[in-house]
């Protein structure tokens, strides 16, 4: 622990004037829980931190999901945790900063086998030892929306500072639009340049009150995804000072376009170069076409742990760019794998399924999973950009869970995970169909 004490004498010496450090672990939806200790303890967190090990299970509402078999099963064991190295990072409250932790075995030494971010690291150490370095980069949508509901209920597009008018108009890459919210942006990118998070920029997207921020590629995919967790916290508490709530539902509004959370991949070998490309005529290597079949055969599989909520699969509509079947194209946002205009040293690909609502960790680890799988692969076996004999992806939540209880993607996470993964989301679904909607009532109370 003698890095993370030398993080603590930095951090000290770079931000004096923070009094307080929140101190996080991320649970299966990665949402961010943990506590707040003055600054002077944070030496004390090279011992560990002790929490319960049912906190990973907790499900979108922070309860424990008891049959998931980590809670009172097991009398609530306690696990330690341990800072992660590089996220002792300061927050947009002011005099607080923040801590990742990651949780480890029963001997306080080995990563714990189900804490997902464990999980993404030995996949990565997996392919390092194969020569092959995973190099990606995320984009993430959100809304900035009205912290006042309807008189429904209903969510409200945010009110532009600019124009003192709600939004309704879609205007796509709308830099005039960005203007309008410059306040936000400008402190939005002052802080995470004060974090270090590696973006590149806001862009207005596809709605109104829609934006997207991009982050540019790295070798280091524990890091793309820790990035993740501190941005969606970051956007929102900056939000929240420009009087605006923020939302990262995949979902949010029926009538406009939903928020994706998109991975690009390449793989290099440690001299840089691109597997994915021929390097004697810029082609297309034979291990792409592997790893897009990899792919595309798991998607189907995978679709519950790209789309962890109800909400998720309301985003998959016709004629919204959200795919509906497990098909791949170059320049085309239509389809499941897009393979965006680059060069051969900048081949990659564009896992396009997952909402804004997924845990990065969890599509990071779908995604190498693939990559893992593509000696099981060849070439041949990919099939044809834009073909039309391709798979439908399931897109109901019950039909998912089901598909994934009966896929092989234990053999890449963990069937402990894929286990516990299915006891909670199936708790969740179950719970919420057990409420009985407004809108039912609406349509039934009369006519059953």
């Amino acid at each position: 622990m003698d890095t993370y004490l030398q993080e603590v004498k930095n951090f000290r010496q770079n931000w004096p004037e923070i009094k307080y450090v929140d101190v996080i672990f991320t649970d299966l939806n990665a949402t961010p829980r943990g506590k707040r200790i003055p600054v002077d303890a944070l030496e004390k967190l090279a011992k560990g931190v002790a929490l319960p090990l049912s906190t990973i299970t907790l499900d979108t509402k922070g309860a424990v999901v008891e049959s998931a078999g980590l809670g009172e099963d097991l009398g609530e064991p306690d696990n330690l945790c341990f800072p992660v190295s590089g996220t002792l990072l300061p927050t947009a409250k002011e005099g607080t900063g923040q801590v990742l932790l990651s949780m480890m075995e029963d001997d306080g030494k080995t990563p714990h086998r189900l804490f997902i971010r464990n999980i993404v690291e030995r996949m990565v150490d997996t392919l390092h030892a194969r020569n092959q370095f995973p190099v990606v980069a995320l984009e993430l949508e959100f809304y900035l929306i009205d912290k006042e509901r309807g008189e429904n209920g209903e969510l409200q597009t945010a009110i532009n500072p600019t124009k003192n008018k709600r939004e309704r108009d879609t205007e796509v890459y709308d830099v005039d639009g960005l203007d309008d919210y410059a306040d936000f942006l400008s402190e939005l990118n002052a802080a995470a340049a004060d974090q270090g998070l590696n973006t590149a920029g806001a862009l207005a997207e596809s709605a109104p009150g829609q934006f997207e921020i991009n982050f540019n590629h790295s070798k280091d995919v524990l890091r793309v995804c820790d990035e993740i967790v501190f941005s969606k916290r970051l956007i929102k508490q900056i939000a929240h000072k420009h009087g605006f709530d923020a939302t990262f539902m995949a979902k949010p509004f029926l009538e406009e376009a939903g928020n994706g959370q998109h991975m690009h991949i390449s793989l290099i070998n440690e001299q840089g170069e691109n597997l994915f490309t021929n390097n004697e005529d810029d082609s297309a290597s034979p291990l792409f076409f592997q790893t897009m079949a990899a792919m595309l055969s798991q998607i189907p599989d995978a679709m519950a742990l790209l789309c962890p909520n109800v909400n998720s699969y309301r985003r998959f509509v016709p004629g919204a760019y959200v795919p509906t079947r497990a098909d791949w194209g170059e320049n085309h946002r239509g389809v499941a794998l897009r393979v965006p205009i680059s060069d051969g040293k900048n081949r990659r690909i564009e896992h396009r399924i997952a909402g804004a609502d997924v845990n990065p960790y969890i599509l990071a680890a779908v995604v190498l999973s693939a990559v893992l799988a593509s000696d099981n692969y060849t070439q041949e076996q990919c099939p044809p950009a834009l073909s039309e004999n391709t798979i439908d992806l399931p897109t109901r939540m019950s039909d998912a869970l089901t598909q994934l209880d009966n896929s092989e993607l234990g053999t890449y996470f963990s069937q402990d995970f894929i286990d516990m993964y299915l006891a909670c989301k199936r708790s969740e679904l179950a719970e919420f169909e057990r409420i009985i909607t407004p809108l039912e009532i609406d349509w039934m109370l009369h006519s059953a």
